[in-house]
């Protein structure tokens, strides 16, 4: 299937130079979907002229963007900010990294037909690199210690993704069944939602979906969670469908990149925060997960030519 690419920009001399990742683009990315008309106005604002906001008072942003002052200062606090100053410190810390980058490689533009070839490895490894760090901008690390401790008292464990977050559903199954933890993986919808039927109270599912509105993943979710069985979220965005009924929400997204479809980047983000829970699980029960990983290096060393 051909992915649908947006038309490259033209240059333009002295233009404004749009924020591209940092902390400012994780939590706005987050959030997004959860903010009004008004609100938006700021965010894209904010977004577009990132150093015409630095050297504006709110109440000069809320002119530029067509909305009130107080409007401004609740459109930060709607991305995870307690006002306005503490906006514009983090737009400092992410503008002075991304001018840095830019003076490396011209990231401000678009993977595209005529991006050179020898350039798409920097470019697309780069937004990777950036989609993992922007994950520590949005990822509740209380949900995740929560997290931790559910999947790692759980019984059973189911894991559901689909599309492209059914790899690091398949990858994080395999992984705590390293640990000795029940784990399963069901290929397709239907023994997704079999499957979670047979979970209780007991049980943890673990969804992975970017949107949190993918139909096959939300109702084996609705399922488990009607079962008594706790759900952990893995998703780009803060507020869906998928985090209105889990227990623990883990965010952590990437940005679209020209041919790159922004599922694709969060996917690598998904996986690093997946890793991380193995980890934490691992640490829970040190004794256990070390026998389990002995026993795993042996069954490699006999599969090893």
């Amino acid at each position: 299937m051909l992915l649908s690419v947006k038309p490259r920009p033209s240059k333009v001399q002295n233009g404004p130079t749009p924020l591209r990742g940092g902390e400012v683009s994780a939590r706005i990315q987050a959030a997004r979907s959860t903010l009004v008309p008004s609100e938006l106005k700021v965010i894209d604002l904010i977004v577009a002229d990132p150093q015409r906001v630095l050297t504006s008072s709110a109440a000069e942003v809320a002119v530029a963007a067509g909305t009130a002052e107080s409007t401004v200062i609740r459109a930060c606090q709607r991305i995870g900010f307690k006002g306005f100053h503490d906006v514009k410190l983090a737009l400092a810390r992410d503008t002075a990294v991304q001018t840095r980058a830019d003076d490396e490689l011209e990231r401000s533009r678009d993977l595209g037909p005529g991006t050179p070839r020898t350039d798409i490895p920097a470019l697309v490894l780069r937004e990777s690199a950036n989609a993992i760090s922007d994950a520590l901008q949005t990822l509740d690390v209380n949900a995740f210690a929560e997290a931790v401790g559910s999947v790692a008292d759980a019984k059973r464990i189911l894991v559901i993704g689909n599309g492209t977050s059914a790899a690091p559903a398949h990858d994080v199954t395999y992984r705590l069944a390293t640990l000795g933890l029940v784990s399963s993986n069901p290929a397709d919808a239907f023994g997704q939602h079999l499957a979670a039927h047979g979970l209780d109270e007991r049980d943890v599912l673990i969804a992975i979906s970017h949107t949190g509105a993918t139909r096959e993943t939300l109702t084996p979710a609705e399922t488990a969670r009607q079962n008594g069985a706790r759900v952990v979220a893995v998703t780009s965005y803060a507020r869906s469908a998928l985090t209105a009924l889990a227990d623990h929400v883990l965010v952590a997204g990437g940005p679209e990149l020209g041919f790159r479809q922004e599922a694709m980047t969060s996917r690598l983000a998904h996986l690093a925060v997946l890793d991380a829970l193995f980890v934490g699980v691992a640490l829970t029960r040190p004794k256990r997960s070390r026998e389990f990983l002995d026993v795993m290096a042996r069954v490699t060393a006999e599969h090893s030519l």
